[in-house]
């Protein structure tokens, strides 16, 4: 700020430090349509650690009513672009603002719903150098490595005082016209984050080690798997930690987290993100939601991922859903007669021609648009209108009426499975899968699409029997389906709380362990949460499942878990012996090869919607031994 004197050019200044000092500088901005479509933490991050540049970001809140209206604008500002677009016939154009309307319709409702907050952002920044080639060769360096985030710079031009008053620490934006309105998550992702206990690419921040803060990324390229599995013994802070990865996990872009809730665990924390929670119990009324197994869905590809070639392949893929819903019935059969049961040779090939045939009779091919017919209606006005409308689809009852033919045809080797698919139709004692998919939501009035979270509530169900865990396989596979394959761009995660409930049918393992290995394909993230370490390590497939996972939290052990985790992950026992008297919220984490130790630390405001013991009155500042989850 102390110089002898500047004088300003029109694209760059030169300024007098000393007798004799002299440096040349350009100050330039952030394009107001120039920043990257989605945004990830640390994105400006090699702009910040450049060499020889001062960078401000000027930032003005907007009042949430003006923001409300600002997008109202923009959304029928968008509709407008996309009408022109459809008659003029470019697909490209309209599927590029339709998505863009989408986004603006969804910051809006989460302002509505106070869980958002739209800001007036300005980036400038001011670079120095000794002499006029080496600033144009530093200019060009800068607008390269930008360039590689997708972000476009300006130069000042003609404005080169205001743009080094604007990078000076006076509060005060002089270049005008250089701002544009980011939500409350995008201007998060711009604050500079670093941490030097996890060499992670951007990340969001988990805990504390000493006085650094540690931040991970669980979509980082040297995890070969985004999946992550938490252990931890009652009270050790598990949930809390698990929480934090759900709340926080937007700042680094996962834009949809789903969950399977035994307790119920997240009701509070999927309100307050703005999410929805859908119960599921037995019941023969409307009152509960119902999962359709036999629910099938457009799955997308994306094909040259990441060239200027990319394109996205879209089809149904039945041959695919035919051998998941093959794989529910084993698990029926199991149910009965224990997990080492399997499909006879007939049960296999006849449950594939009637599902087969189920979805043929529906006239359902690869093609997208067959899983839909056209409905038409008439308003109040007499006037006719078609939409797209999702068909029914197979259900158990469809499946068992099938079998009882196969059955009077001679097929003898149907009849102890005819009688175990009985079970499960409606108003039988496993009845509530069977009939169409019927969702009753609780919590913000959003749709399944729009909820950045939807959790699965499922603690009604019995802890024994097959209730609870038939419910986690229809639930997952159908969450598969119906956010996975159909979103494959997206970052996900999938959360399944006391995972240990799965072990004992091999089949389940096995379909999270497909889960975990398909999961990168797909930028998902599956997330086991357990209490237990060595049930799975005594189950060679739950064993398999753990084995896929790149990222393990483990939190305060029991004494008989100690073991099995030295020895699976090659780990000392002076570790053993930390994990074993972990205080509450301590967590050692091994990323790929590296391993951290941190304490799990949220913020006062995190603790309304974090905290599980009912012992401590949420909303209150606490300290944070008080607090066990």
């Amino acid at each position: 700020m102390l110089n002898d004197g500047i004088t300003f050019q029109r694209d760059h200044f030169v300024i007098q430090t000393g007798l004799g000092n002299v440096k040349y500088a350009r100050s330039f901005f952030i394009k107001p349509s120039g920043y990257p479509r989605t945004v990830r933490i640390g994105w400006l991050e090699n702009l910040f650690s450049g060499d020889d540049v001062d960078v401000s970001v000027h930032i003005d809140p907007l009042d949430r009513n003006a923001a409300i209206k600002k997008l109202q604008d923009k959304i029928d500002e968008l509709a407008t672009v996309m009408y022109s677009a459809q008659k003029r016939a470019d697909q490209a154009k309209y599927d590029d603002v339709f998505q863009k309307s989408d986004d603006t319709k969804i910051i809006q409702r989460e302002i509505k719903n106070n869980t958002n907050g739209l800001f007036y952002v300005s980036i400038q920044a001011t670079v120095y150098a000794n002499g006029l080639d080496e600033l144009n060769a530093k200019c060009v360096e800068i607008e390269n490595i930008v360039g590689g985030e997708s972000i476009e710079i300006l130069n000042a031009y003609g404005r080169q005082k205001e743009g080094f008053l604007s990078c000076l620490p006076l509060g005060k934006n002089y270049l005008s016209k250089s701002d544009r309105n980011l939500d409350q998550r995008s201007l998060t992702a711009i604050f500079p984050h670093a941490s030097s206990r996890l060499n992670h690419q951007g990340g969001f921040p988990i805990g504390r080690s000493g006085r650094d803060y540690v931040y991970y990324n669980n979509f980082d390229p040297s995890l070969n798997n985004y999946s992550v599995g938490i252990f931890g013994a009652s009270g050790s802070g598990k949930s809390v930690l698990v929480k934090q990865f759900i709340a926080r996990g937007f700042a680094d872009g996962i834009t949809k987290n789903v969950i399977i809730d035994v307790e119920p665990e997240y009701v509070e924390l999927t309100k307050a993100l703005g999410g929805v929670v859908i119960p599921i119990y037995p019941t023969n009324s409307d009152s509960a939601s119902r999962i359709n197994p036999f629910d099938i869905y457009a799955e997308k590809e994306v094909i040259n991922k990441g060239t200027p070639d990319e394109y996205v392949v879209e089809k149904v893929n039945i041959n695919e859903k035919v051998k998941e819903a093959i794989e529910f019935f084993k698990i029926m059969k199991q149910s009965v007669n224990g997990p080492d049961t399997m499909l006879g040779a007939v049960e296999l090939g006849v449950l594939n021609d009637i599902l087969t045939d189920a979805y043929k009779d529906r006239d359902i091919t690869e093609d997208p648009d067959s899983i839909y017919e056209q409905v038409q209606s008439i308003d109040d006005h007499g006037r006719i209108t078609y939409e797209k409308k999702y068909r029914e689809m197979p259900t158990i009852s469809e499946i068992l009426q099938q079998l009882g033919v196969y059955l009077t045809k001679g097929y003898e080797e149907l009849k102890e499975l005819t009688m175990i698919v009985d079970l499960f139709t409606a108003g039988r004692a496993f009845g509530m899968f069977d009939g169409q998919t019927h969702i009753v939501s609780e919590g913000n009035n959003v749709t399944l699409d729009e909820a950045p979270v939807i959790t699965f509530d499922i603690s009604r169900l019995s802890q024994n029997g097959i209730e609870r865990p038939l419910a986690m396989h229809v639930i997952t596979t159908w969450v598969w389906g119906r956010f996975i394959t159909s979103n494959p761009k997206a970052k996900k995660r999938v959360l399944i709380d006391e995972a240990w409930q799965q072990i004992a049918y091999k089949s389940m393992m096995a379909w999270l362990k497909v889960l975990s290995l398909r999961g990168r394909k797909w930028n998902t993230s599956l997330t086991l949460v357990s209490q237990r370490y060595e049930m799975f390590d005594r189950d060679e497939t739950a064993r398999d499942v753990v084995s896929q996972f790149d990222t393990i939290c483990f939190l305060r052990q029991a004494d008989q878990d100690i073991d099995a985790i030295l020895r699976t992950f090659r780990l000392s026992g002076g570790v053993g012996e930390m994990i074993r008297t972990f205080s509450t919220g301590e967590v050692l984490m091994k990323a790929n090869k590296q391993i951290v130790h941190f304490m799990s630390e949220p913020t006062p405001e995190e603790w309304v919607y974090l905290n599980t013991n009912q012992n401590v009155q949420m909303g209150r500042a606490r300290s944070k031994e008080g607090v066990a989850s």
